[in-house]
């Protein structure tokens, strides 16, 4: 359902039940402030579906703010969206596992962190590609 359209039948519901708007409570109001301010469906135009590969592929969100020139709360918030509907499955391309190959192979003492810091990207991306790595490697 739209956010317009369960906006709309929450005020019908809330003039058939209370009358005037004077005459709402708080907590209605407060309930249909909140659906009116939340953000639109954005989901499918190009620059979203461009942040969210660059995600994917573990791009940090400083990254993606300066490439796609959003704001980082628009990246933060698409990155959440991700994770809470478990559609954030980080992947990589053979020219970028084998640049991590090398970053590790050269760093002294590699951590997650510190191999994410030299390639800009996430630490659980780094994470997650080594253990793909380890994998392959049995």
């Amino acid at each position: 359902m739209a956010a317009n359209e369960e906006l709309m039948d929450k005020i019908r519901k809330a003039e058939s039940e209370y009358g005037s708007s004077d005459k709402w409570p708080d907590s209605i109001v407060e309930e249909l402030n909140r659906i009116a301010n939340r953000l639109p469906d954005i989901t499918h135009t190009e620059n979203v579906l461009m942040i969210r590969r660059m995600i994917q592929h573990g791009f940090d969100n400083y990254q993606i703010v300066e490439a796609r020139k959003v704001s980082i709360g628009h990246v933060r918030h698409i990155r959440l969206e991700m994770t809470r509907a478990g559609e954030l499955n980080y992947e990589a391309t053979p020219d970028e596992l084998t640049q991590l190959k090398y970053n590790v192979k050269h760093m002294n003492r590699p951590n997650n962190k510190g191999v994410a810091s030299v390639m800009g990207r996430d630490k659980d991306w780094v994470h997650c590609m080594r253990e793909k790595l380890r994998e392959a490697e049995k």
